[in-house]
């Protein structure tokens, strides 16, 4: 018995180790986990925001919840992306992790203009997660 719960607890905290490395090719969040239609549809004014969740075994367990200005958006799963169409101006985006996960919430002010493409990555180092933009 104590050889099956030694196997266990090291089967579970494996989700806790490793790197996180860029998703090469992230699939977009199931449509059905999305809990606002807001940022869903390019307007006029509109750039668009594209948020990738690392892949790896660190932080596989969390998956953080995305807002944008303080309205839910959706949960960002291992290997997902979200692409959300923002109005131009500074906006706050945030990642609350699920219960279970160790981290903090984290937050980036983002300023986007019209027409505009930004890139950021959730990933995690060490215990925190972190947004980290791309190409900039």
């Amino acid at each position: 018995m104590k050889v099956f719960t030694v196997f266990f607890a090291a089967v579970i905290l494996s989700g806790c180790v490793g790197n996180t490395l860029p998703a090469q090719n992230p699939v977009s969040a199931q449509q059905s986990q999305w809990r606002t239609e807001r940022y869903r549809t390019p307007g006029n004014d509109t750039g668009v925001l594209i948020i990738s969740r690392d892949t790896g075994n660190r932080g596989a367990a969390c998956i953080p919840l995305i807002t944008l200005d303080k309205e839910h958006v959706a949960p960002l799963n291992v290997g997902e992306k979200l692409e959300l169409h923002v109005t131009g101006g500074r906006h706050l985006l945030r990642a609350f992790p699920n219960r279970n996960c160790a981290a903090s919430p984290i937050e980036a002010v983002v300023d986007i203009k019209k027409n505009q493409v930004m890139n950021y990555r959730l990933g995690f180092q060490g215990t925190a997660m972190v947004f980290i933009p791309v190409g900039y």
